[in-house]
């Protein structure tokens, strides 16, 4: 009798906790129940961690922030999933090399699952005036990203 009182408690408390309906569907395993996971102080530290990657160029530390479903979205094109994030960051970090790159975040925003920043930088080759990028962070990962900025050779 305790086993069967114990479980309806269980399942009564998970209704009441992870009510799922039809816009919040019960998700595949190993995912949290109703939707993902939003916490402005998990969107926060990945903001972090993926500025420090990118202070040290360290493309499998930003890659650590990002999974197979990210989206990032640039002038330069959409770049989708893993592969195609690694080689776009592959690409990039070059022209902001560790010696000479002054990178100043101007303004930083984290609300919820939204982080957004707003940037300049000074480097060798290239002056950046404005930059900005906008994350979505769900689940601990940056599941979407906007970048746009206004590079200018020297």
């Amino acid at each position: 009798m305790k086993t069967l009182a114990y479980t309806l408690l269980v399942t009564l408390l998970s209704c009441t906790f992870f009510a799922c309906d039809d816009d919040h569907p019960l998700p595949p395993d190993g995912e949290p129940p109703c939707g993902p996971l939003v916490d402005p102080k998990i969107t926060a530290a990945v903001l972090e961690n993926h500025l420090i990657g990118f202070g040290l160029r360290d493309v499998d530390r930003i890659l650590d922030d990002y999974t197979e479903s990210s989206i990032l979205v640039t002038p330069e094109g959409v770049f989708i999933g893993l592969n195609e994030i690694e080689a776009y960051y592959e690409n990039l970090l070059p022209a902001f090399p560790v010696d000479g790159t002054v990178f100043e975040i101007d303004i930083q925003h984290v609300e919820e699952d939204i982080a957004y920043i707003v940037w300049h930088a000074e480097t060798p080759a290239l002056s950046v005036p404005l930059g900005s990028d906008s994350f979505v962070v769900q689940n601990g990962k940056i599941m979407r990203q906007t970048f746009v900025a206004q590079i200018q050779p020297k």
